[in-house]
């Protein structure tokens, strides 16, 4: 399993952890540049997959947290987070200890990805020749639950 750090080590600029230094008393959401992700956690087994991924700056307990949101093939989750990383599309995030801590990494999903480490906890793992058919698949899954 990787580290928080690893994200670091990925293509592309580094964003800050604590975007509360210039964003403060403001409302700010941002969200992941790709439309799918792969998510693995040391600490939690139930994450897998994450659709339209977005990042909230709140407060919780007076404390600055980040909400993340997203959609996995079921339904929708909520976590909030203590600390964040990202750099280019890799993410990753600390949960509150409030919520049981631990760590989320989320990659952009590829068929490489998928072949590998997704498709054999699905039910109905399909088999896809292209990122493309793959990503449109997981975004109709959404779009089956609204």
């Amino acid at each position: 399993m990787r580290s928080l750090e690893d994200i670091l080590r990925h293509s592309g600029e580094e964003n800050t952890d604590n975007k509360w230094n210039n964003i403060e008393g403001k409302d700010y959401m941002e969200k992941l540049p790709k439309p799918v992700y792969y998510i693995e956690s040391p600490n939690d087994d139930t994450v897998l997959v994450g659709m339209d991924v977005t990042i909230d700056y709140d407060k919780f307990n007076n404390q600055d947290v980040s909400k993340i949101t997203w959609y996995d093939t079921i339904y929708e989750r909520i976590m909030l987070a203590s600390e964040t990383r990202q750099k280019g599309d890799y993410f990753a995030f600390k949960r509150i200890d409030e919520e049981g801590g631990g760590y989320y990494y989320f990659t952009p999903m590829n068929l490489d990805i998928y072949n590998d480490k997704v498709k054999k906890h699905l039910l109905a793992g399909s088999d896809f020749t292209n990122n493309e058919d793959l990503i449109k698949a997981f975004l109709a899954t959404k779009e089956d639950e609204v």
